[in-house]
């Protein structure tokens, strides 16, 4: 990085790319990019990538949720506001390339080094430390020695081809096309346009032909442990690269010496995915959330021995477990993630959240397969009695809930509905002190709502259904509010999240690379609440 590149500099383009940059720090970004060539040029290299990185992606490839959707994309955001999605080209090189053309360039300006972009991208990481002092924020890798010290972390590079490195780990990045494993394990997935991907070691190369490899080189002994997971991979030797074997999926070998062996297959278990570190880096937040003092419980929803109880992994709260009565157990948000199937009228989740309060969090992933209901609960208290708590979408997707007995003079939706088939991350605050009541998805604000002052009631949650609400409230003329989808993780806090802890939260528990904040606008005009 230049000297002429701040580390706020590099703090102001983080921000942008994750979409939380204030007014003031983006009419400083602008004045800073007419200022300096360098910061130009890091950002026009930083698109560059993105751009060949989005020309490889497949034809017809979408963002989940956009199909069999009530709902349609809106018009692209400005500049500041878009959320920076990796992998995804759209919101920079567009606002980038926007932005240049305004405001063109003196390319005689531009250093060599800072134009000629980067070979790698940082994509995703579970608490990856390397040990070059790397900024925060900063994701371009350009070739040279790098050494992992901890953590996991995904690469991909211009060519498509991604490789998740495991700690701890040395390599050196040559080119899009060469990269050598000096120590450590690093699990390959290599595309078509990446064909030829080769990961030289110190005794011998591993040439890729389109397929998937896990590889682990040994410090010590500098002996290559291979394991073809799809397609084909050539060993080649160091000096002529002559071809000295050919190994297809499901074989693996070891190379030492000069010599290859036949020895045991490698533990996958140490290769993780790309898929995988999501999971990994939400499983090491479990201490995190459980020492939060707020946190009266934790739901992560993981299945135990006895499949009928939902864990609450958070024992000092005083909020027991939860019983499931028909919802199933499938697929979560990761690989090897579990997740609850709520698809029939009788499917819930009995929970009790004893108590009582003045404020009260509630936080939900949850993925909508559609809606059958004109209300589809989420967490409703099994009445409707004073001081009863609902969370519940409409058939529009429009999130909805509150306090019962405690009147509503402002009520409006100002954000964008929950979408079919499309994890989201859905949080209600309610505060009677400040006479506050919002529901956020993905971190925006979507519902709106002043309570009036209330001195008699408090929140009291009590026998509440998860993903239903009590079969008694057909007495009251209600129809059902079964929820039809998918629910993964609930946390519960005695007080008001701030927004930077949603963020926080929907950062560390993102379901995928290819998922955005983003949720299509409504078709038809808002409805009345």
């Amino acid at each position: 990085m230049k000297d002429s590149i701040t580390t706020a500099d590099q703090r102001m383009l983080d921000e942008w790319r994750h979409g939380r940059i204030s007014d003031e720090d983006f009419a400083r970004l602008h004045q800073r990019l007419e200022e300096s060539p360098e910061l130009r040029a890091e950002l026009r290299a930083f698109a560059a990538v993105e751009s060949r990185l989005q020309a490889l992606a497949e034809p017809g490839l979408s963002l989940v949720g956009e199909e069999n959707s009530p709902v349609k994309s809106p018009a692209p955001k400005p500049l500041r506001e878009q959320v920076w999605i990796p992998w995804s080209i759209a919101g920079l090189a567009a606002s980038l390339v926007l932005w240049l053309s305004l405001n063109p360039v003196n390319r005689e300006a531009v250093p060599p080094a800072a134009s000629a972009g980067y070979t790698a991208l940082l994509v995703d990481e579970a608490g990856a430390e390397f040990a070059n002092q790397r900024e925060k924020g900063e994701v371009g890798f350009r070739a040279g020695d790098y050494e992992l010290k901890k953590g996991t972390a995904h690469l991909r590079y211009a060519n498509g081809a991604d490789l998740v490195i495991q700690a701890p780990a040395r390599f050196q990045i040559k080119d899009e096309m060469r990269t050598v494993l000096r120590s450590g394990k690093v699990r390959a997935i290599v595309p078509p346009p990446a064909r030829g991907f080769t990961i030289e070691t110190p005794q011998v190369n591993f040439e890729d032909v389109g397929t998937e490899f896990a590889l682990n080189v040994n410090a010590g002994t500098g002996e290559s442990g291979m394991q073809v997971l799809d397609g084909q991979v050539n060993l080649r030797s160091k000096g002529d690269s002559s071809l000295l074997q050919s190994v297809f999926g499901g074989e693996w070998i070891r190379y030492r010496d000069g010599l290859i062996k036949n020895a045991s297959a490698l533990d996958l278990s140490g290769f993780p995915s790309p898929g995988n570190i999501g999971y990994l880096r939400w499983g090491s937040e479990r201490e995190t959330i459980l020492s939060d003092p707020g946190v009266i419980a934790w739901f992560p929803f993981v299945r135990e021995k006895n499949e009928s109880v939902l864990t609450n992994a958070q024992r000092k709260g005083g909020v027991p477990d939860g019983r499931i009565a028909g919802a199933r157990w499938v697929s979560g948000r990761w690989p090897g993630k579990e997740a609850l199937l709520f698809d029939r009228e009788s499917d819930f989740v009995q929970l009790e959240i004893p108590g009582e309060y003045e404020e009260l969090s509630v936080a939900v992933w949850l993925k909508v397969d559609r809606f059958d209901q004109e209300m589809n609960a989420i967490l409703n208290s099994n009445g409707a009695e004073p001081g009863d708590m609902h969370l519940q979408l409409t058939r529009h997707g429009l999130p909805r809930g509150g306090l019962i007995g405690v009147e509503r003079p402002v009520y409006e939706w100002v954000g964008n509905p929950v979408p079919v088939a499309k994890w989201v991350h859905v949080v209600q605050v309610l505060s009677l002190p400040e006479r506050k009541h919002s529901i956020f998805v993905n971190g925006e604000l979507v519902t709106k709502t002043e309570l009036e002052q209330q001195d008699t009631i408090a929140i009291r949650p009590g026998y509440c259904r998860l993903g239903n609400w009590l079969t008694a409230a057909s007495y009251r003329h209600q129809e059902p509010r079964e929820f039809r989808g998918r629910i993964d993780e609930l946390t519960v806090w005695n007080r008001v999240l701030s927004e930077p802890e949603i963020d926080d939260l929907i950062e560390r528990g993102r379901p995928s690379l290819l998922w955005d904040r983003e949720n299509p606008a409504m078709v038809e005009p808002l409805p009345k609440p």
